[in-house]
């Protein structure tokens, strides 16, 4: 009997243990009925082709939140979600209840954050957008962002949203002629639209759902100003601007171009041409259109167009007619 003892200590732990897993109760999961929405991460755009992104990447975007019958949450409907530390959060994140699967909550994110929200009981919601004439740097108009939408539910309410543009870009690859030794100083691009395909306007909006711009006004111009001096060797655009998308294709597209030529007598004469019309195209949202153009003292060419969208993973190039 004294042998037996000290395997029978042994054993105690492992009998233990198997009594414990053959019975009857388990020990349940635990069930989240609710709690804060969590960001993840906010997928972007390139930071090098759009000024939201400030230096270096977004760091606010504002997001927006309804039940599945696009009736807004009672409470933090609509809240500003901030990167800091390399984590998102919100002072005030909406609450996630849900359970059912089949009626989840809607998410919704756009940049700026600061836009106000209007609801729709059809699920177009918008905030609003104002589309001004650029200038050469394309800092004067409001980079607008907009998430594809998602869903979520109490027990999976941790996302990441992905970003899109609202607006296009339109870039000029402006260099002098080999043969004009004279300053040459470019201060106006006006975009033509004879068919009136261009669009600006105070009081538009977007739609959450699609990025999709409405309650802007149709024009036949929109001019971009600044001060560029013009070299004859110009490997990047030297002008680039924030337009909103075009409704349809345009037909007969041109642009006038205005430089300041300075004289070998120190005189200053301001000149204007305007280009041949470039092929049909229509301005999405999230492409960039890159027009080459060569300026000389008495006029210009345009040479060739690049389209390319905002993102690298698509590209396309074709050309355009002088």
């Amino acid at each position: 009997m004294m042998n037996m003892k000290p395997m029978n200590i042994l054993l105690a732990p492992v009998l233990a243990l198997m009594l414990w897993g053959c019975g009857d109760a388990a020990v349940p999961e635990p069930v989240l009925t609710g709690g804060a929405l969590q960001l993840r991460s906010v997928d972007l755009p390139d930071p090098s082709v759009t000024r939201a992104l400030g230096a270096t990447q977004l760091k606010e975007i504002g997001v927006y939140v309804t039940d599945h019958s696009h009736v807004a949450l009672s409470q933090n409907a609509k809240s500003v979600y901030t990167l800091a530390s390399g984590t998102w959060s919100s002072v005030a994140p909406p609450e996630i209840t849900v359970t059912n699967s089949s009626t989840p909550n809607r998410l919704y994110a756009f940049f700026p954050s600061s836009l106000s929200v209007t609801n729709s009981t059809s699920g177009n919601h918008s905030v609003p957008v104002q589309v001004v004439a650029d200038n050469f740097s394309a800092s004067r108009q409001t980079d607008y962002l907009y998430a594809t939408p998602l869903t979520a539910l109490a027990t999976s309410r941790a996302v990441t949203f992905t970003m899109n543009h609202a607006l296009a870009k339109v870039s000029f690859r402006v260099l002098k002629s080999d043969n004009v030794q004279e300053t040459l100083i470019l201060k106006k691009i006006e975009l033509l639209s004879s068919t009136n395909r261009l669009q600006t306007g105070m009081s538009g909006t977007m739609n959450l759902t699609n990025g999709v711009l409405n309650g802007l006004a149709s024009t036949n111009s929109i001019t971009l100003d600044g001060a560029v001096e013009l070299g004859t060797l110009q490997k990047n655009p030297n002008v680039s601007a924030l337009v909103a998308p075009m409704s349809a294709s345009e037909t007969r597209l041109s642009f006038r171009l205005t430089v300041e030529v300075t004289e070998t007598d120190g005189s200053i004469t301001a000149r204007s041409f305007e280009t041949a019309v470039v092929n049909t195209v229509q301005w999405k949202a999230g492409f960039h259109y890159v027009y080459a153009i060569t300026v000389d003292k008495m006029g210009g060419s345009l040479t060739n167009v690049k389209i390319d969208a905002w993102k690298s993973d698509a590209n396309q190039n074709t050309g355009i007619g002088i």
